[in-house]
């Protein structure tokens, strides 16, 4: 079963559009403290998972960049896995110069599980899987 836990969160973040459909997704900065569906892997404006669901561009968004977090899945994932995202916001396993956001603690069978994750920073995996 997934579940959340201890997290860091950026303060003062807000949503660059409606995201109320992607929460538990990945995020990137799109302007100023305003973030925006994630939408590939090799984006260095990567800021972590979307806590919430804000419904309009201005709203409040809570952004998750460390601690443990569910993620919805964009494939199938073997726990333990580092993870990125694919061009849908969604969880894919991490491959050589995409950015990095977290570990898998649960495995997805299929696009659309939800995991839990172990997040962090995120930073350019150039390392083999």
């Amino acid at each position: 079963m997934a579940e959340s836990g201890p997290q860091f969160t950026y303060p003062g973040v807000e949503a660059a559009a409606d995201l109320s459909g992607k929460q538990w997704h990945f995020v990137r900065f799109s302007a100023a403290r305003a973030v925006n569906q994630a939408s590939e892997a090799v984006n260095s404006g990567l800021a972590g998972v979307l806590q919430d669901k804000p419904n309009a561009s201005g709203k409040p968004a809570s952004v998750a960049y460390s601690g443990v977090s569910k993620v919805v899945a964009g494939a199938a994932i073997t726990a333990n896995d580092i993870i990125s995202t694919n061009g849908s916001g969604r969880a894919i396993t991490v491959v050589s110069g995409a950015i990095a956001g977290g570990r898998a603690l649960t495995a997805a069978g299929a696009d659309g599980d939800i995991i839990t994750a172990f997040l962090f920073p995120p930073f350019r995996w150039a390392g083999a899987v």
